[in-house]
């Protein structure tokens, strides 16, 4: 009898670490080479979509980069250490001091800008742009540890890289490249301390240290973080009234508390205070009365139950390189075949699910108009999109070999829309017309297909 070396091959490979496959380093080349390439070609001020839109927020990097600039020239005690914006343009009429957003984005950048001497997002960039290269490995290393199958976590790693959820905002000098950084750290080092049962206190301050930077970058990490907090305690440990569970949840109220802090050293009384951070409050979340918040207006009950979702669910594809329906479906069956694979598992990853829709809630406002919330459902998609390839594969098969002809019809256009789809939004503008190429093929984008879920 003949030995079956399919078999043997199949058990090497899960056994192979995930940096000795193939295809991980032609992954690893490709990605880089485009992130090179947008780095030190699509710069911030351009016209266009380069680093906008779907691919970018260079409004934010150019406030960044303003704040950098008057940090290397003044300091950082000016203004209770609140950046200063438009401060680029050489014109003193047009500063102003920003008081609404988290600083340390801007702190960070001041920090870099005064190490290198130079303000330019160019120079100052190049520090997210390396932490983008220990996230590049994370997200391999984290999805294997979590899903312990080698061929979904890879798959799954894989796409997200490979998508505009990380080439475009590798170099990112706002926040997204910090806190999708420290999220993935966060979320990985939370489930490993609650699951040994002694505890490293060492673990454990970097953990609560992370949390509070993440809420000095962006206020869409403080409900997001809370969640995976108290989700996680309660699937591992059946309890949720835990010391160490109390003094994390209490490292977003310091956070606050440290920010408000700030804005009332600027604005010399509790009352001023208050007052901007209320109005700004009020636009972010539902738009309040105001003409002046993103969005134009108020928020209305259309808005909510019809213009919010189908916006979020058309977006996904741009972002994660296939049609939004396609998405939806592959992580359902990736969903499923989690709950197959392992009971605490699947809530863990519900737990993600969940902490990942936190924001549409808490500023659907915001929501609705920024285009990058959407990574914060990139974790979970990392978690269930390598197990819904597998398991579509083998219905694919299944189907071929049964001679189902009208589900082979169906998985044919699903397979060409698909392709086509990844072709035109994340090849050819993410990797060719935004990177490698721009910006000889222009610097404009347009919709394969502008309608819900397409």
């Amino acid at each position: 009898m003949s030995p079956n070396w399919n078999c043997f091959y199949v058990t090497n490979t899960m056994k192979m670490k995930f940096y000795q496959r193939k295809w991980f380093w032609a992954i690893f080349i490709l990605v880089f080479s485009v992130v090179l390439a947008r780095h030190f070609k699509v710069d911030i001020h351009d016209e266009g979509f380069g680093r906008g839109w779907y691919y970018g927020d260079a409004h934010s990097e150019k406030n960044v980069e303003s704040a950098s600039r008057y940090y290397l020239e003044h300091g950082f005690t000016k203004n209770s250490g609140l950046p200063v914006y438009e401060y680029n343009d050489d014109n003193p009429a047009n500063d102003y001091v920003y008081s609404h957003y988290p600083p340390l984005s801007e702190w960070l950048g001041g920090l870099w800008a005064n190490i290198l001497q130079e303000y330019d997002a160019v120079y100052i960039g190049l520090f997210p742009l390396l932490l983008s290269v220990l996230l590049f490995f994370l997200i391999y290393k984290i999805l294997g540890e979590f899903l312990q199958e080698p061929r979904a976590a890879f798959i799954g790693a894989s796409l997200l890289v490979l998508s505009n959820y990380f080439i475009c905002w590798a170099d990112d000098i706002h926040q997204h490249l910090y806190i999708e950084l420290l999220k993935w750290l966060f979320v990985y080092g939370w489930w490993m301390y609650l699951k040994t049962e002694k505890k490293n206190l060492l673990i454990y301050f970097l953990l609560c240290l992370s949390y509070f930077a993440m809420c000095l970058l962006s206020y869409e990490t403080y409900v997001y973080t809370a969640i995976i907090v108290v989700g996680f305690s309660f699937v591992i440990r059946k309890q949720v009234f835990r010391l160490d569970v109390f003094v994390l949840l209490l490292v977003p109220v310091l956070a606050f508390s440290l920010r408000l802090y700030v804005n009332y050293l600027y604005f010399g009384s509790w009352d001023a205070m208050v007052s901007d951070m209320y109005n700004a409050m009020l636009e972010r979340t539902v738009g309040g009365g105001s003409k002046q918040n993103e969005l134009g207006r108020a928020m209305t009950l259309h808005d909510y139950i019809w213009l919010l979702p189908k916006t979020r669910l058309h977006r996904l594809g741009h972002f994660y390189i296939f049609p939004s329906f396609v998405i939806i479906g592959l992580g359902i069956l990736g969903f499923l075949q989690v709950k197959k694979k392992s009971a605490q598992l699947f809530k863990i990853v519900l737990v993600v699910y969940l902490a990942s829709l936190s924001w549409l809630f808490v500023m659907p406002q915001h929501a609705l108009i920024h285009i990058f919330t959407l990574r914060h459902i990139g974790l979970f998609l990392g978690l269930v999109l390598g197990y819904g390839i597998l398991r579509y594969k083998e219905m694919i098969i299944t189907h071929y070999r049964e001679k189902k002809y009208i589900y082979m019809t169906l998985h044919s256009v699903v397979l060409g829309y698909s392709f086509l789809y990844a072709m035109i939004n994340t090849f050819y503008f993410v990797y060719l017309c935004f990177g490698w190429a721009y910006p000889s093929f222009g610097t404009h984008k347009y919709e394969l297909i502008n309608q819900f879920l397409f």
